[in-house]
């Protein structure tokens, strides 16, 4: 008797111990791991300086993610993750660029934290998401230029509806990081001083093997406002930037790929800057910009092997009492060694005219040669790969 009692308790502690794995399984989270090494050797001759050779790992950065599910169809998730910046900024050895809480369905998304701001509707493929910042990005106004990453980072709020699969919404509004005055204070006001929306068509990736002429088309605005420290009380109006991007597949073999992206970006800015002296006015002086990639990706086994790429862009300033205007040429090329591991070899050329001159020399060019290492990993697997953690990154193969 004592013997069947004993064998009853246990067999109870193992259903038990059973239901509650399987309770706690239904609620445990997804554990995410992300991390991109981007380290390039870069040869520069700038007009003016004497030529330089650098080791270059700036963007490369760690990320970890836990993914949720939530009652009814809604799924949340928890991003931290820092990069290396430029060797010329002073944001310290470590910056955390993406600090982020997400709650999504199917067709809502809703951010909050610190992550990509919405300064660029598309990528396009060069080594590093700022090598043509000038070009792809609307400049922060509120910069003082030292920080690439000023353009590119800040604290967000976004919400975001997809209608029929194919049609992206997205309404934001954003804290750009504002430069301290003197440089030893510490931003602590980290107020609304940006606010935007874009609409995008897009294709979605289930339809990748079906590719037709148009995947991508969208338009955005982005408004900067009043600045906090009076850089804008003597205007009555935001500054005002408007977006249009396009991604055109010209031939879209499966294994022999071609498409083109380009963007352009009109600043209405304010009339009263008609010479460019520093950045602040670079950022205020009414401009268009355009840039502009034609690329070929050679796929083997549904796989990325090589790409190459041409890009070209162009910036003027139609207001200025100089003539000023600025070009860049961008060409490529990657070839994927194993599995997530790539060489790169790129080589940029940049030319300033009128007022750009003072800032940045007559011309300058660059050569770099690197490697990119890309680990993406998850324990737990709930979801598909809509928000893995790479594509939080740039994405030098678009």
């Amino acid at each position: 008797m004592f013997k069947h009692k004993t064998l009853l308790g246990f067999t109870a502690l193992v259903i038990i111990f059973g239901m509650t794995k399987v309770v706690f399984s239904q609620v445990s989270p997804e554990i995410q791991l992300g991390a991109r090494g981007v380290m390039s050797f870069n040869v520069d001759d700038q007009s003016g300086k004497t030529a330089s050779a650098v080791n270059d790992f700036s963007d490369t950065s760690l990320l970890t993610g836990f993914r949720q599910k939530l009652y009814n169809n809604f799924r949340s998730q928890l991003v931290i993750g820092f990069q290396f910046p430029d060797a010329n900024s002073d944001l310290g050895q470590l910056f955390f660029h993406q600090i982020f809480v997400k709650i999504e369905n199917r067709v809502n998304i809703l951010k909050m934290g610190r992550s990509r701001v919405r300064s660029a509707l598309i990528e396009f493929p060069t080594l590093r998401d700022d090598d043509a910042l000038y070009f792809t990005d609307v400049l922060n106004p509120f910069s003082a230029g030292i920080n690439t990453e000023d353009n590119q980072y800040g604290n967000v709020l976004e919400y975001a509806h997809i209608f029929k699969k194919r049609f992206w919404l997205r309404i934001h509004g954003e804290h750009f990081t504002e430069s301290p005055v003197p440089p030893t204070m510490v931003e602590t006001n980290f107020s609304l001083n940006a606010i935007g929306a874009s609409l995008q068509y897009r294709v979605p990736k289930s339809q990748r093997w079906n590719r037709p002429i148009l995947k991508q088309i969208g338009f955005g605005i982005n408004n900067f406002l009043t600045d906090r420290r009076g850089g804008f009380s003597e205007f009555e109006q935001a500054l005002k930037n408007l977006s249009f991007s396009t991604i055109v597949n010209i031939k879209s073999d499966p294994v022999y790929f071609w498409d083109v992206r380009h963007q352009s970006t009109y600043n209405l800015g304010f009339s009263e800057f008609t010479r460019i002296a520093d950045f602040a006015s670079m950022t205020r002086a009414k401009s268009l910009a355009t840039f502009t990639s034609l690329r070929f990706l050679y796929r083997k086994l549904e796989r990325p092997t090589a790409q190459l790429a041409l890009s070209f862009g162009y910036k003027t300033f139609p207001d200025l009492l100089a003539s000023t205007d600025q070009l860049q040429i961008v060409a490529n090329g990657f070839y994927r060694l194993g599995e997530n591991f790539d060489i790169a070899l790129q080589f940029q050329y940049l030319k300033y005219n009128g007022d750009l001159k003072e800032l940045f020399g007559n011309n300058e060019v660059r050569l770099q040669a690197g490697l990119v290492y890309s680990i993406n990993q998850s324990w737990n697997n709930q979801f598909d790969d809509r928000d893995s953690l790479l594509n939080l990154e740039h994405g030098y193969i678009p």
